[in-house]
């Protein structure tokens, strides 16, 4: 005979194991659930998740950018083949692109590679402007935040607590 945290476990696995793909990634949104590889067309995908933010090159295919929530934790890269159909996604931000991010570097380059930000804030007496975004950094929140001068260069890069966590905003 099953306790009942015996139950809860086997139905929190069962939970998981659905909000997974086929390759074992948790979705980062369920709607994905619903595009199927090589079969989905660039229709279903527009369908379910409407316009996209931007579109881009991707491959010999392109790429479709949805930013997941207003300052939501994932920006999705949507990969459509050179034939139109669904090939996968990518969360774009993640360590690894953050850490493309470099000194110099201008607003439309930094999006091209992270996507846009959820939060811009100026600081009008440093003359800097912050574009910042949420992610998820293995089970918690963080903000990445990038700095522009003025004449709007990369001057800093810097990975924060995020403040939801703490009663901040």
């Amino acid at each position: 005979m099953r306790t009942l945290g015996g139950w809860l476990a086997a139905i929190a696995a069962a939970l998981a194991t659905l909000a997974c793909d086929p390759s074992g990634q948790v979705y980062e949104d369920i709607r994905l659930a619903r595009l199927k590889v090589g079969e989905s067309t660039e229709a279903d995908v527009r369908k379910l998740f409407g316009a996209p933010h931007s579109v881009r090159g991707a491959g010999d295919g392109k790429g479709l950018v949805y930013p997941l929530g207003p300052e939501g934790a994932h920006t999705l890269l949507i990969r459509l083949g050179a034939d139109g159909r669904y090939q996968g996604r990518e969360d774009l931000l993640t360590r690894a692109n953050f850490a493309r991010i470099a000194s110099g570097m201008k607003g439309p380059a930094v999006q091209s590679i992270i996507g846009p930000p959820g939060r811009t804030q100026d600081y009008r007496l440093k003359q800097e402007t912050a574009w910042e975004y949420r992610f998820n950094d293995g089970a918690e929140t963080r903000m990445f935040v990038v700095m522009f001068n003025a004449a709007g260069d990369v001057v800093s890069t810097a990975v924060e607590e995020d403040p939801r966590r703490t009663g901040g905003r």
